[in-house]
């Protein structure tokens, strides 16, 4: 894969977790396989097509408004892998997590390192390490956390 392809294939990721759902059949390969942290995620055996990834990223999203995610880094190509880091910031609506305590138009901002493993040009596996926590923080999900303020470097 070239330079050119990996930023390609990297903006057209971002698309679909910006909103562009129909993306996950021209990048996400017919069986993927998914690696989530524990906290906070669902079984990653149900997200094993494009459209259960796409189904779960509109689950997400659907409780934000002005979702957004850009590359902070990268991407970075080692052989079929592709790896970046994403920045998130969006507007709470309210609803997940159930034990959130921060009102609804709370503003968010959070981090995390998408690694992807690429066959035949299409995503065939992901891993996701995010800062989930700084997340469940800035919406008192947290016992004990105080929230960072959103954006800090």
């Amino acid at each position: 894969m070239t330079d050119f392809d990996t930023k390609v294939l990297v903006d057209r990721w971002l698309a679909m977790w910006n909103g562009d759902l129909a993306m996950a059949q021209q990048i996400i390969a017919p069986s993927v396989r998914v690696h989530l942290p524990a906290f906070g995620m669902p079984p990653e055996e149900g997200i094993d097509n494009p459209d259960r990834l796409a189904s779960w990223i509109a689950l997400f999203r659907s409780s934000f408004s002005s979702a957004g995610f850009r590359c902070e880094l990268g991407p970075f190509t080692d052989g079929d892998h592709v790896i970046s880091r994403f920045r998130f910031t969006g507007i709470w609506t309210g609803g997940r997590p159930a034990m959130a305590t921060a009102p609804p138009g709370t503003a968010v901002d959070f981090a995390g390192v998408d690694t992807l493993r690429i066959e035949q040009g299409r995503i065939a596996e992901y891993w996701l390490t995010d800062d989930q926590l700084d997340l469940y923080a800035q919406l008192g999900a947290v016992r004990g956390l105080e929230p960072q303020p959103a954006g800090r470097p």
